[in-house]
C-alpha cells in the first residue's frame, strides 16, 4: 500500500511540477510581503525647480531606499514616501495635506515638511488633531518650540537662532563694535533679531541698531536712515524675495561693497540667489554682484567632519555622500564636504529618525501583540501617537547621523539649544573675474566654524587669507573713523581784519552823530534814529566775524553753539535796527504831510517809531521764539564726502537743527519785505514832492540802499541756507553782510559828514529836511533883484516925471 502512495506521488509531482512550484513561490513571496506604513511629505518644488526639489527630496528618498533594504530596521515593514509639491503656500500646503491624509487606503503614519516657517506653523498645528507626528528638518522659526500649540511636531535641525553666537563672535574677531539689523516683519526674522542683539551685547560689543522694515517694499528710506547712520556692517534678516529688493534698494543708495558688508544665511535656494528674477528689480546682474562682492553666510554645519564614520546599515559618510551625488545629478568630482547643501543632510537623518520611531513602536506593539494598531492604523487612534510621543522623548533617542549627533532640537531645554551644533562661516565674493582655470563669478572663502558648546570660534585655513575687497586689503571697519576737519585760519583772519575795521569806523561815526546830535543836519534827519542805523550795522559786523567760529576754523565747543543762537539774533536785529530806522524816517516824512498841524514832530514820530520798531522787534521775538522751541541748535556734522575714504570720514563740525533751512529762509523773507517795504514808502514820498532830491536829503539814497541790500541779503540768505562747502559760505556771507553794511552806512551818512565838515548850515529854519539850500539861497537872491528892479524903475519915472515938469515952465 505504501508503495502505491510513494508512486502516486512521484506521479504526482512528476506531471504537475509545473503547476506547483510557482504556486508555493507565490505562497512564500506573499508570507514575506512587507507590510507598507506610508509617510505624506510636503516640499516645494515649482514654479521652478527650486533648492528643495534639487537637494532635499533625492535626499529623503536616498535614505528610504536605504531603510528599506536594511534588513534590521523594520524588517517587516516598508517605508512608503509621497511627496507633494506646496510651493511654500499656505493654502497650497493645507490643501495637499488634506489629499495626503484622506487618500482612499492610504492611511499616512506620520508627515514630512514643509521648508518654510509660515507654511509649517498652520500644517504643525494641524497635524496633532489626525493624531501623527509631523517631522521636519528645514524650517527654522523660534515660533515652532512651543510645545503646546505644536505637540506633536519635531526637527532635527538647529533653529536660526543657533547662528547667533557665532555672529556676535565673528563681529568681536573683526571688531566691529556697531552693526545693523534689517528685519523682515516676520516672525521667524523677529525674533531672531532679539536674540541676536542679546547675544552681540553678551559680547561686549554696542547694541545693533534694529531696522523693521516696511510692508509696502520700499526701502528707500531705510536705506538713507542707514547711510546717514555710517554704520558699515548691516545683518540681513529677510527671505530670499525680499533679500534681491533690500539690497538692490541699498544699491541705489550707495550701500554696497567694499565700503559695506552684508551678513546673511546661507539657506537661500541658489547659488546664485542674488541674480535670479532680476526682472523683479531696478538692478542688473551686475550691480548686485557689486553690491553684495565680499559679504558672509552662516549656516549649520552640513556634513560631519569625519567622512569614514559609519552610519547606518554599515555605510559610511563617504558611502551615501556618492550616492547622493549620482541621484541629485551632482557631478562626480564635487568634494565630499560640499555635496551635501542646503541642509539637504538632514532630510536624510530626520527619515532616519522617522524610521527608528516606526521600528521601536513596532516592536513595542508587537510585544503586546497589538501589531494590528500600527498596520492598520487609524487617525482615531491617539493611543499610537502617544507611544509615538513616548519614544520620540526618550534620553536613548538621539543617534549618529550624516550631521552628527542628531537629537530632536525642540525637546531640548534652552540652555541645551544655546550650547547646540556648530556653525560655518563663508566669506562669499560674487564679482571674481573668471579665468581660464575657473570660468565661475563667485568664490566662497571659509573662515571658519563656531562650536555652540564651548562658545570657540575656530579659524579656519582661509581665514588669514581671506581676499578683502577694500583698497587697502584689510577687513572693512564697522563705522569710519571720523576726523574733525578745520579749514585754514587765513580766510577767517582775512575777514576778521575787515570786519574789525568796519567796526572801528562805524564807532567813530557814532561818535560824530552822537558829537554832532544837535547840529541841524542832523536833527532833521532824526538824530537818535541815525545813532540806531549805525550800531545795527555794529551788530550786522560783528555778527560776519563770529560767523567763522562754529567749528570751520577752530574745535567746536559749547560755546560754539551759544554763538550759534547769538549769530541769528544779531543778524536779524542790526538789520531790524538799520531798515525800521529808515522806514520810521520815511513814513514819518509822509505822516507830516497829514497829520502835521495837529500833531508836533516830536510827537509823531515818538508814536510811527515805537509802533513800528515794536512790530519789527515782535515778529522777530515770535519767529526765534518758536525756532528755539521747536527746533533748537545742536552740534551737528556735516561730511565732506570729497575727502572721505572707506576707513576714515572726514566732517566738519557745525551748528544744526532739523529745519534750519526752513527757519533761514522764513528769517530772510521776512527782512526782505521789509525793505521792500522801504522801496515803496520812498518812492511814495518822493513822488509826492514831484522834484528830485538833493543835499542831505535821505531819500534818494534810502532808494539805493534798500534795493541793493534786498540783492545782497538774498544773495547771504542763498549762502547760509543752501551753499554746502562750508569755506565757500563763510565767505559769501561774511563778506556780503560786510559789504551791504558798509554801503548803507556811506550812502546814508558821508554827505552828512562832508555839509557838517564844510560848516554849511541850512540857510532857513523854515526849510525842512526834504529843501535844498542852494534852490532857496538862489530865489532869495532873485527875489532881491526883482526888489531893487522895481525901485530902480520907480526912480526913473520919477526922475522923467520931474524933467517933463521941468521943460513946461
Amino acid at each position: 500500500m505504501s508503495g502505491h502512495n510513494d508512486f502516486f506521488r512521484k506521479w504526482v509531482w512528476s506531471r504537475h511540477r509545473v503547476v506547483l512550484v510557482p504556486v508555493l513561490l507565490f505562497v512564500s513571496i506573499v508570507a514575506a510581503e512587507r507590510i507598507p506604513l506610508y509617510v505624506g511629505g510636503l516640499l516645494p518644488s515649482s514654479p521652478n525647480p527650486s533648492v528643495f526639489s534639487v537637494y532635499s527630496a533625492p535626499a529623503v528618498r536616498l535614505a528610504v531606499e536605504h531603510i528599506n533594504d536594511d534588513k534590521d530596521l523594520l524588517p517587516d515593514h516598508e517605508l512608503v514616501l509621497r511627496l507633494n509639491d506646496s510651493q511654500c503656500n499656505v493654502g497650497l500646503a493645507l490643501y495637499q495635506m488634506d489629499r495626503l491624509l484622506t487618500a482612499s487606503n492610504e492611511t499616512k503614519i506620520a508627515m514630512l515638511g514643509e521648508a518654510c516657517s509660515p507654511v509649517t506653523q498652520p500644517l504643525a498645528a494641524t497635524s496633532q488633531y489626525w493624531n501623527i507626528p509631523q517631522f521636519n528638518f528645514l524650517s527654522g522659526s523660534n515660533k515652532l518650540e512651543n510645545r503646546i500649540a505644536y505637540s506633536k511636531y519635531y526637527h532635527v535641525r538647529p533653529i536660526e537662532d543657533s547662528l547667533n553666537q557665532a555672529k556676535a563672535n565673528l563681529l568681536a574677531s573683526l571688531n566691529w563694535r556697531k552693526s545693523v539689523l534689517l528685519v523682515q516683519s516676520a516672525d521667524l526674522f523677529t525674533l531672531n533679531a532679539r536674540d541676536l542683539q542679546d547675544e552681540v551685547t553678551a559680547v561686549g560689543l554696542d547694541l545693533p541698531d534694529l531696522k523693521v522694515l516696511s510692508d509696502s517694499n520700499d526701502f528707500t528710506e531705510t536705506a538713507r536712515s542707514v547711510k546717514a547712520s555710517d554704520v558699515r556692517v548691516i545683518f540681513g534678516l529677510f527671505y530670499e524675495e525680499i533679500a534681491r529688493q533690500v539690497i538692490c534698494a541699498f544699491y541705489q543708495n550707495g550701500i554696497h561693497a567694499p565700503t559695506y558688508v552684508w551678513i546673511l544665511f546661507s539657506w537661500y535656494h541658489s547659488r546664485y540667489w542674488y541674480t535670479a528674477n532680476n526682472d523683479a528689480i531696478n538692478c542688473s546682474k551686475n550691480e548686485m554682484k557689486e553690491a553684495l562682492d565680499g559679504h558672509f553666510t552662516l549656516g549649520s554645519i552640513q556634513l560631519r567632519a569625519d567622512t569614514n564614520t559609519t552610519i547606518f546599515a554599515g555605510k559610511t559618510v563617504r558611502d551615501i555622500a556618492l550616492e547622493f551625488q549620482k541621484k541629485a545629478d551632482i557631478s562626480a568630482g564635487t568634494p565630499i564636504s560640499e555635496t551635501f547643501q542646503k541642509y539637504s543632510a538632514y532630510g536624510y537623518d530626520v527619515m532616519l529618525a522617522l524610521a527608528r520611531m516606526l521600528d521601536m513602536a513596532v516592536r513595542n506593539f508587537t510585544a503586546l501583540g497589538e501589531i494590528d494598531r500600527i498596520n492598520n492604523f487609524t487617525y482615531e487612534d491617539g493611543y499610537v501617537s502617544q507611544v509615538f510621543n513616548t519614544i520620540l522623548e526618550k534620553d536613548s533617542f538621539p543617534f549618529e547621523g550624516l550631521t552628527g549627533r542628531v537629537v530632536l532640537y525642540n525637546l531640548l531645554t534652552a540652555k541645551e539649544k544655546r550650547l547646540f551644533g556648530n556653525v560655518q562661516i563663508e566669506y562669499i565674493q560674487t564679482n571674481v573675474v573668471p579665468d581660464a582655470n575657473d570660468t565661475d563669478s563667485q568664490r566662497g572663502t571659509l573662515v571658519g566654524w563656531f562650536d555652540n558648546s564651548n562658545g570657540k570660534l575656530t579659524r579656519g585655513v582661509g581665514y588669514d587669507k581671506v581676499p578683502w575687497t577694500t583698497q587697502d586689503g584689510d577687513p572693512p571697519v564697522d563705522t569710519p573713523k571720523v576726523v574733525i576737519k578745520l579749514h585754514g585760519k587765513g580766510a577767517f583772519i582775512a575777514i576778521a581784519i575787515i570786519g574789525s575795521v568796519c567796526i572801528i569806523l562805524a564807532l567813530i561815526l557814532l561818535l560824530l552823530i552822537v558829537a554832532y546830535r544837535k547840529h541841524s543836519v542832523m536833527q532833521k534827519s532824526f538824530s537818535h534814529l541815525n545813532e540806531l542805523i549805525v550800531l545795527g550795522g555794529l551788530l550786522v559786523y560783528i555778527m560776519a566775524i563770529i560767523y567763522g567760529l562754529d567749528g570751520q576754523f577752530f574745535v567746536f565747543t559749547n560755546s560754539s553753539l551759544a554763538l550759534c543762537y547769538l549769530r541769528n539774533l544779531l543778524l536779524a536785529f542790526g538789520f531790524t535796527f538799520i531798515f525800521g530806522s529808515i522806514l520810521v524816517k520815511t513814513t514819518t516824512k509822509l505822516m507830516k504831510r497829514s497829520f502835521g498841524s495837529k500833531l508836533s514832530p516830536d510827537s509823531l514820530l515818538l508814536i510811527n517809531g515805537s509802533l513800528t520798531f515794536g512790530f519789527l522787534l515782535l515778529i522777530d521775538c515770535i519767529l526765534f521764539s518758536l525756532w528755539y522751541g521747536f527746533d533748537p541748535w545742536e552740534k551737528g556734522e556735516q561730511a565732506l564726502s570729497s575727502t572721505s575714504s572707506q576707513t576714515y570720514r572726514y566732517v566738519r563740525e557745525k551748528c544744526t537743527s532739523k529745519n534750519h533751512a526752513l527757519w533761514n529762509s522764513g528769517l530772510v523773507v521776512y527782512k526782505l519785505i521789509v525793505m521792500i517795504v522801504c522801496i515803496i514808502a520812498v518812492s511814495i514820498r518822493i513822488k509826492a514832492r514831484g522834484q528830485k532830491e538833493h543835499g542831505t536829503s535821505d531819500s534818494p539814497y534810502i532808494d539805493i540802499s534798500a534795493t541793493g541790500s534786498s540783492f545782497g541779503f538774498a544773495m547771504a540768505g542763498f549762502g547760509f541756507t543752501f551753499v554746502q562747502d562750508p569755506l565757500m559760505e563763510f565767505v559769501l556771507v561774511s563778506l556780503t553782510l560786510i559789504s551791504l553794511i558798509s554801503l548803507v552806512l556811506t550812502l546814508l551818512f558821508y554827505r552828512k559828514i562832508h555839509w557838517i565838515k564844510r560848516g554849511r548850515e541850512e540857510v532857513e529854519e523854515r526849510i525842512d529836511l526834504d529843501s535844498d539850500p542852494m534852490k532857496d539861497l538862489a530865489a532869495a537872491e532873485l527875489k532881491e533883484l526883482r526888489k531893487r528892479s522895481r525901485e530902480l524903475r520907480v526912480a526913473l519915472e520919477r526922475v522923467m516925471r520931474e524933467a517933463v515938469n521941468s521943460s513946461n515952465f
